[in-house]
């Protein structure tokens, strides 16, 4: 059965939407004035679809998507199909895709491992007006071929899985890390039960350039030093660049933050 958000068709069942607003908060809505902007997206206040990376679960978005939801924005969050990577990037853009179809002016919203498939999957919807906005994520090449894992880091991958599948994210990280990053216990058990078993092949997947670039409104949020250098490839392209300095999983710890750092960018995108 279908879904329409704010009129925006969301194809796909219940069960595969893990989260949307079929209501609106009853308040005054604080970036209203982004709607009556003469450079305004259809339904700019009503739409931002947050997809997280294929190494987690959709809870890593469900705080951020809260926060969104109090100032007014209507919000989904697609699930992917942890089968999915087996098949490769490919079958990951199209889980998402049959989700959430198309929905002119759009804010797509990516964190870490989807930032290179999101040209895939807005060029995919065919929406109107979309903008991406990257969280901590990778930035899909213009001109060559993105490979979803560095090769220098694809030797200790292949040392980590057994029989071709790696262990859960946190696994990667050593004792005690997740404990750094999410100290919340309650969060932090929520997140660790949604972390797949990814088949060590899906690192192998290039993405092939983004030709043409899908969005001409693109912005980025930086989280953490690993980012570091694409934050300033987001910066060269001109696109707003916001900081949000703490771990990678701020989305998580510091959702008003990042909620904020999200419409800033999107309000930054719309100045002449």
């Amino acid at each position: 059965m279908g879904l329409k958000v704010n009129g925006c068709s969301i194809t796909g069942s219940r069960s595969q939407v893990c989260d949307h607003a079929a209501h609106r908060h009853r308040r005054s809505d604080p970036t209203a004035r982004l709607r009556d902007s003469p450079n305004h997206y259809h339904c700019l206040v009503a739409s931002f679809v947050l997809v997280h990376s294929p190494l987690v679960g959709p809870t890593t978005w469900k705080w951020v998507a809260d926060e969104l939801r109090t100032s007014g924005h209507e919000v989904v969050v697609p699930c992917i199909d942890p089968t999915s990577t087996a098949k490769g990037w490919r079958a990951v853009v199209d889980s998402v895709f049959s989700q959430v179809g198309r929905c002119d002016g759009t804010v797509f919203v990516a964190h870490s491992g989807a930032g290179p498939l999101m040209t895939s999957i807005v060029g995919d919807s065919g929406s109107a007006d979309p903008m991406i906005v990257l969280v901590d994520a990778g930035i899909a090449s213009e001109t060559s071929e993105t490979r979803l894992m560095p090769e220098e880091f694809l030797g200790e991958l292949t040392a980590m899985a057994v029989d071709g599948v790696l262990p859960p994210w946190s696994e990667w990280l050593g004792p005690d890390v997740m404990e750094e990053l999410i100290p919340d216990s309650a969060r932090r058990a929520s997140i660790e039960g949604e972390l797949p078993s990814v088949p060590l092949s899906y690192f192998s997947g290039v993405v092939p350039p983004a030709r043409p670039w899908p969005a001409t409104r693109n912005g980025y949020v930086l989280l953490s030093d690993a980012y570091l250098g694409d934050a300033e490839e987001a910066r060269r392209r001109r696109w707003p660049v916001v900081e949000v300095r703490g771990t990678h999983l701020g989305l998580v710890t510091d959702p008003t933050g990042v909620a904020e750092a999200i419409t800033a960018v999107v309000e930054s995108s719309l100045e002449p």
